[in-house]
């Protein structure tokens, strides 16, 4: 289990990248062309969010489980603070009463948790895109 649980939360982090472009590129749209901050904006928004929390949540699961090593400390901190800046700036874009605002927070928290989330990444491997080894060869003695 803690095998399969390592292979589906290294390979979320897919995901969670694509949906922060998209959600990056929906909110610049929305922001320049002045649109409603809903619909569209919401949902890409939501679905990066959505996709981040699973991603945490997976994350947290493996480490208690005993997948540990050294480097997982600066990983978890950075991860924990992407999550926290996305939820927090995403919660107060839904209450901003200016559209262009609420694009403008949103996207700033977009930009804010990638970059978060690429230096998260890169704690722990070469490049945000490079594989990585067997969790057993790191996993806590038993």
């Amino acid at each position: 289990m803690q095998n399969m649980l390592f292979h589906a939360h290294s390979g979320l982090r897919y995901l969670v990248l694509l949906a922060g472009v998209v959600a990056l590129v929906v909110l610049l749209l929305g922001f320049m062309q002045r649109r409603p901050y809903k619909g569209l904006s919401r949902g890409a928004a939501s679905a990066f969010m959505g996709l981040l929390h699973l991603q945490f949540v997976l994350g947290i699961i493996l480490v208690i489980t005993g997948i540990w090593y050294g480097a997982l400390i600066g990983h978890m901190f950075m991860m924990f603070i992407a999550v926290g800046v996305f939820t927090g700036m995403a919660g107060y874009a839904k209450r901003q009463t200016d559209d262009h605002k609420a694009h403008g927070i949103a996207l700033a928290g977009v930009v804010l948790t990638l970059a978060l989330i690429a230096a998260g990444i890169m704690s722990i491997r070469p490049g945000i895109f490079a594989s990585s080894g067997h969790p057993s060869a790191r996993s806590a003695p038993r």
